[in-house]
């Protein structure tokens, strides 16, 4: 089964997939966990140079072609491997990462969900959410922020579509500003019941 865990920066993501790995596994589950950008070469370009210079970047376009060039990569080389032995596989970010910060860019959303044609949906896609204040406060603990961590309308509006995405897509929206603890009780309890579907 494949999970990509989505939501905002700020949002606890990498916290709850950490914590969930090791209660999956306590659990007996065989448990890959990924994230995004990879560790391809598109993804270590992705880090080192258009997270760090976003700015200069001459357009929003630049940014979901490598997105999706590092998904596709990650999925194919990483991620489908790891589902083929056994695996389940929880990525930190995927596909609805691109369709909410690009789409807060000005893309336009039909062009970003064309793009992902040779990418596979995930089996589940599990929305943290929190308010953006919220998030920008745990932002702040950080040292250096990337390029889409420092602009709160921006955020907004990547929230925003993420929310309307789910409420689409049916995809289930966490409250994440809750104790850590619960909120991966929450996800635990999603993934469990999609495996007994």
């Amino acid at each position: 089964m494949f999970i990509a865990i989505e939501g905002i920066d700020g949002v606890g993501k990498s916290t709850v997939i950490s914590l969930l790995k090791e209660r999956l596994m306590s659990s007996g589950f065989k448990v890959y966990t990924t994230s995004e950008p990879s560790q391809s070469p598109i993804g270590r370009l992705i880090r080192d140079w258009l997270l760090k210079q976003g700015s200069n970047v001459a357009h929003p376009s630049i940014f979901a072609l490598l997105f999706v060039a590092d998904r596709t990569q990650h999925y194919y080389g990483e991620v489908k491997p790891m589902l083929d032995n056994g695996y389940l596989v929880i990525s930190e970010r995927y596909m609805e990462s691109t369709l909410a910060y690009q789409g807060a860019m000005g893309l336009p959303t039909d062009w970003l969900v064309e793009l992902h044609r040779f990418v596979p949906k995930p089996n589940l896609t599990v929305i943290l959410d929190v308010p953006v204040d919220v998030a920008i406060t745990r932002l702040r603990g950080r040292r250096e922020l990337e390029v889409f961590e420092v602009n709160k309308d921006f955020l907004s509006k990547v929230r925003d579509i993420l929310l309307n995405r789910a409420r689409a897509n049916g995809y289930p929206v966490i409250n994440a500003d809750r104790n850590v603890d619960v909120v991966v009780d929450d996800v635990y309890e999603l993934i469990v019941s999609a495996l007994r579907r």
